[in-house]
This record gives structure tokens, sequence and C-alpha cells, in this order.
């Protein structure tokens, strides 16, 4: 577990801007890249613009960057699903615990550290190099409210004292292919996720591009729990939350939205994010395959899943 002493200073918007101030005078282009096991790990800058790059370590082929910090505003959520990932506020607006489950440039962590006061905020994250690239370069600094481990994020749920209770699971480990690690979409993984919960604590899962296997993962969430909304986004991915909170219609997410909007006043609209959340039923293309579609579980990965 990378920590630090409890005297550290708050990594509040100052300290930020404190660390990363030295990168304003870099040139543009390639700052740092190393390979990691079968990555290429690279940090490039583009005018106010600093971008985490992984890239496969043959081809050195990548088409998304995983993280990306804005010097002029290092606070600012510039993926559309990093944004969509905080509806989960809506179910819980003061949460406590945070487990997260990846952690690249530290982006989210470091949204919920900075608006939350309150909130403890675990990651783990499997690379260092990664976590070392994101102190470095985003300015991520830990302290006893923002914490990684570098671990299997799930054996580290599993190993996570039961008497440990998280708001907020989010589940943001990918691969360059637009896959999650199959390990981390099983109903039996979900489970152990239902587990870590606090009383209707919320289940939040980016999931990426690759669509055909997207309704699956949705469907195998919904065996554990009750009420399940999804958020697609342009970009292709889909943010799923899970719940086992009552339902709660349309009006009231907007309005809960509309609160939370004005009481933190984001550099982003989450009224507007909330107006895209929708139920399985709401997809009728999903609908007519729905009997059909599988349930994922440990003991067979599907035929396809993992193809690039």
């Amino acid at each position: 577990m990378i920590d630090c002493k409890g005297d550290r200073l708050p990594n509040n918007l100052a300290v930020i801007h404190q660390q990363i101030n030295w990168l304003q005078q870099q040139p543009d282009g390639i700052l740092f890249q190393e390979n990691s096991g079968d990555n290429c790990i690279a940090v490039k800058k583009i005018n106010s613009l600093v971008l985490l790059l992984l890239a496969d370590r043959e081809t050195l082929i990548t088409n998304v960057a995983q993280s990306i910090l804005d010097l002029d505003n290092p606070l600012n959520l510039i993926f559309p699903y990093a944004r969509a990932m905080l509806l989960a506020l809506i179910w819980k607006p003061q949460p406590k615990n945070i487990y997260i489950i990846g952690f690249g440039g530290g982006s989210i962590p470091r949204f919920f550290h900075h608006y939350f006061a309150g909130a403890i905020v675990e990651c783990t994250d499997i690379d260092s190099t990664v976590v070392e690239v994101a102190r470095k370069f985003f300015g991520i600094q830990f302290d006893a409210r923002l914490k990684v481990a570098i671990q299997d994020g799930r054996d580290y749920l599993a190993q996570q004292n039961s008497a440990v209770k998280n708001d907020i699971i989010i589940i943001d480990a990918g691969f360059g292919s637009g896959y999650m690690p199959y390990r981390l979409v099983t109903q039996e993984f979900y489970q152990l996720c239902k587990t870590r919960l606090s009383s209707a604590g919320v289940l939040v899962v980016h999931l990426f591009h690759k669509q055909e296997f997207n309704a699956a993962a949705v469907k195998t969430i919904q065996t554990v729990f009750a009420q399940i909304y999804i958020c697609n986004l342009e970009t292709g991915n889909s943010i799923v939350i899970g719940t086992n909170a009552p339902d709660l219609p349309q009006n009231e997410i907007f309005l809960k939205a509309e609160l939370i909007q004005d009481f933190h006043n984001f550099g982003f609209s989450l009224i507007e994010m909330s107006l895209q959340l929708k139920k399985v039923a709401q997809f009728p293309e999903w609908v007519q395959i729905w009997e059909t579609l599988p349930i994922f579980t440990d003991s067979e990965i599907p035929a396809g899943y993992g193809d690039c």
C-alpha cells in the first residue's frame, strides 16, 4: 500500500498546481516512455494537456489515452465516462469509503479526494510504473485519505476487512483492446462487490467499446443487483450503475443530480449526465435478445472475449 504520513499537506488545488507547475515549462512531445509487462507506458504533452498512453509493447499502437491531465485545470474530468461515474453520488451523496479498481493517472480518485473531505479513497492497480507516473507527471499525492495498493483489484477486495463497507465501488480497469479483465466481469466478482458495499451502496462499472459483450455484462450485473442504470456515451463506452437501493424514477434522479451540482459546482453538468441514465427496458435491441444472452461466470470465458 502506497501511503504517506498523516502530517503531509492535504492534496488541495494549490498543492496540485504546485506539483505540476514544472510541466508547464516542458516542450510538447514524449516526456516519459518505459516498457512494463506487455505494455509500453508513455507520457505525452500536447499544449496544456498531459496524456498517459498505454501501447502494445511490440507495435507501439494505442487507440486511446488512459488518462488526460489539464494543466490549467487539474480537476477537470475530460473523459465523459469519468463524469458519468459521478452519477453514483445520486445514491450516495456523502460517501465515506470509496474503492476504485484501476488507478491510471488518478483523475477520478483525485476528484473524490478533493470534493469529499470526509471520504477515504482506496485504489488498486496492477502496474507500479503507472502509479509512479501518476505521482510524477499527474501531481498525485497520497495521504491518509488517498491510498493505492499495487495488487490485483479483485484479490484486494476479497482480502479487505469484511467490516469495511464501501459506499461506492468503481471498476475502471481495461485493456487497450477494449476489454475488461474477464475476472472483473463475472457473477462471482459482482457478488463479492455486493458483500463489500454498504446498505444502498453503489457499484459503478466502466464497460469499454466492445458492444457485442456489453449487454451480457449488464445481464450478469443484474443477477446480483436489483436496480441497474446504464449511461451509453457517444464515445462507445458505457457506465453501468448497480444498487440494491429502491428504484428511483427519472424525475427524482434529475432532482438529486441538481442538488449535488448546485452544492459542489462541478466543472461539468451532472444534471445533463443524469438525463442519459436508462434502464434495460429502454434498449429494445437488448430486450429482444435478453433471454439468449449468457451470464458470465468464473467457470468459462465466452468464445471471442478478449480478442483484439
